[in-house]
């Protein structure tokens, strides 16, 4: 050890000594590759900044939900380098992906630099359906009784829901369910309003004018089918939907 009580001359011959030369070499490398990872951690866009924002634009596509959705994002590979970006982040959905359910949501960035990167997320989406109560055959006219209200991720019910007991009082299914069969519009039916061969009253609607014919169903319609309907009065057949029992509609 030099101390630095001893000669200058001494100490000028411990500097210029290999070991010397190279502990200043290693101190020296060290402080330079210190700054540098403090620059590029400073220049480096948050990887959980990236998921945070194709959270948040998925959590605001269900803002008009009764129910906030539950929204998990994947985690990105921890090697990612990218530039940080200067301004907001922008997610957006890429073609041919839904906002519900397993999902791919794009974030890019515009400035300094433009990248682009998906994240893959799972939105769970909790809303109350109706369900049957029990098993219950085809043909079955359905009525509060038959169904209860649970909550389901719909996002997973691809077939469709029904959320409203309006909108199965009345209506026939269309096939047997067990219990616990989710109800959706593809299962029930209206009942049929007019039969074949009955006479009908056809109803055409324009700019504020109403005309009433007199007509005959040429086939049986449920509530909201188009069948056709001969016009008694010109023996024309045309087509009209079914409105009620014995009245059908058609656009003049």
């Amino acid at each position: 050890m030099i101390s630095d009580t001893a000669p200058a001359t001494h100490r000028r011959i411990a500097r210029q000594t290999p070991i010397f030369r190279r502990l200043m070499l290693l101190l020296g490398f060290g402080l330079v590759l210190g700054w540098m990872n403090g620059v590029r951690a400073e220049t480096l866009q948050s990887l959980v900044g990236i998921q945070q924002a194709a959270i948040a634009y998925l959590e605001e596509q269900h803002a008009d939900s009764p129910r906030l959705p539950q929204v998990t994002a994947g985690a990105l590979d921890p090697r990612l380098r990218l530039v940080a970006c200067e301004g907001p982040l922008e997610a957006f959905t890429p073609p041919g992906q839904r906002t519900m359910g397993a999902t791919i949501v794009g974030v890019r960035c515009n400035t300094p630099v433009s990248w682009t990167v998906y994240v893959q997320a799972t939105v769970a989406l909790n809303r109350p359906v109706l369900v049957a109560r029990r098993p219950l055959p085809r043909g079955t006219v359905l009525t509060g009784a038959d169904v209860a209200v649970i909550e389901q991720d719909v996002a997973r019910l691809t077939l469709g829901y029904l959320v409203d007991l309006k909108d199965i009082d009345g209506m026939i299914l269309r096939r047997s369910v067990t219990a616990g069969t989710v109800l959706h519009p593809g299962l029930v039916q209206h009942p049929v309003s007019i039969r074949r061969g009955e006479r009908v009253t056809i109803l055409g609607q324009a700019a504020g004018i109403e005309v009433r014919m007199e007509g005959q169903a040429l086939a049986d319609g449920a509530k909201g089918e188009v069948i056709r309907v001969r016009n008694l009065s010109s023996g024309r057949d045309i087509e009209a939907v079914v409105v009620a029992p014995g009245l059908v509609q058609v656009r003049l």
